[in-house]
């Protein structure tokens, strides 16, 4: 009865853990939203688990009845939402090929299957094999159970690498005008990582169901512990006012001059040769995905090294398509207001807005001008 009140404790524990997620004002709020999904997942996990163990340990063939084994699922999910939350945190784009996505859903094709077959069953026979799987454990959710070990592993190990990326540039990344460490977040995967290789052969060995339900309480337990330690008493993590507002002087993050040519580079080729800025929802987000450069990097490089914010660093490019358009006789037709939108604008009043400021001449006088 211990274990079921300490997996109801948790999933009550998650899913508040998760509101404060959603409703504190953090700038990292784009990552902590994916995070509350990760602990919503946790939640749901540990409330299914104590409703299982509480049924299989009181005997109560009523409730298993209704049982479906959802939290396959539900754990073949942990891995790639943590890894969302890294790459979010991080600004670091992620690219869905076609490829990456079949990949990506893999793991679930045999636990949906063994899902169906499991609901394809008679009554007596489903109660069979919970109860036979508790206490000694099948040779399907034991394929199973290494299935979500490694799963797990490689994405904590994927974590890392991108950790590892981000730490051979700067060990800080610096999010809506705040600077915040990411050491604590090389810690946590290593934490989860070493956990989980040296429970992976604990669970194999012994191969029965009810050691998996406490290695897995205990995994999200550590997740959970130090989540909360952090954002508790640290506040490195989740609070507004942990994070230093960086001044002016210290803006620029410690990027190598290097780093800085490359990454100007790619972005004069990718500018030049197909032209994003011809597009309204052309974005800092969507031209970091395109580049590869992380979102954060992006901004700083333009900020303090050219001295430009990503808007005016767009317009002018617009603002030259603009120029073009407006001298040319093919284009003497078209109204302002199309040659506007043919430039990426949303709006006239943008587009005469943006056209002064870099040239001093509304478009209209620099079209009777030239």
């Amino acid at each position: 009865m211990f274990f079921k009140y300490v997996t109801l404790f948790l999933g009550i524990s998650y899913f508040a853990f998760a509101a404060v997620l959603l409703l504190k004002k953090s700038p990292i709020k784009k990552a902590n939203n994916v995070l509350c999904f990760l602990f919503v997942l946790m939640a749901a996990y540990s409330i299914e688990l104590s409703f299982y163990y509480t049924a299989l340990l009181n005997k109560n063939y009523f409730h298993l009845v209704h049982y479906v084994p959802f939290d396959l699922i539900l754990l073949l999910m942990f891995g790639p939402v943590l890894y969302l939350y890294v790459k979010t945190l991080l600004g670091q784009p992620i690219k869905l090929t076609p490829i990456n996505i079949l990949v990506q859903i893999l793991p679930f094709i045999p636990a949906v299957a063994f899902i169906v077959y499991f609901l394809s069953q008679n009554t007596s026979t489903r109660l069979n094999l919970l109860v036979v799987n508790f206490k000694q454990g099948l040779w399907h959710t034991n394929l199973l159970n290494v299935l979500v070990f490694i799963q797990l592993i490689v994405y904590l190990f994927c974590c890392y690498l991108a950790v590892k990326k981000q730490f051979k540039i700067s060990p800080k990344i610096s999010i809506n005008n705040f600077q915040m460490s990411i050491s604590w977040l090389r810690f946590y995967i290593v934490i989860n990582l070493s956990f989980m290789l040296l429970a992976a052969p604990l669970s194999f060995y012994l191969g029965n169901e009810k050691v998996n339900l406490i290695i897995a309480q205990l995994a999200m337990l550590v997740q959970f512990a130090y989540l909360f330690v952090k954002s508790m008493w640290h506040s490195e993590m989740f609070s507004t006012e942990s994070t230093s507002e960086i001044k002016k002087s210290e803006a620029v993050l410690k990027i190598s001059d290097d780093l800085v040519e490359d990454y100007f580079r790619i972005l004069m080729t990718h500018f030049e040769t197909q032209k994003p800025f011809l597009k309204e929802e052309c974005s800092i987000h969507s031209v970091s995905m395109n580049t590869g450069i992380p979102v954060h990097h992006l901004s700083n490089i333009l900020n303090n090294h050219f001295q430009k914010n990503f808007p005016d660093f767009i317009n002018e490019y617009r603002i030259k398509e603009a120029q073009k358009l407006l001298t040319t006789t093919q284009c003497e037709k078209m109204t302002l207001e199309a040659i506007g939108y043919e430039c990426g604008f949303g709006s006239r009043s943008s587009f005469n807005k943006a056209f002064k400021k870099h040239t001093g001449f509304t478009p209209s006088q620099f079209r009777q001008q030239n």
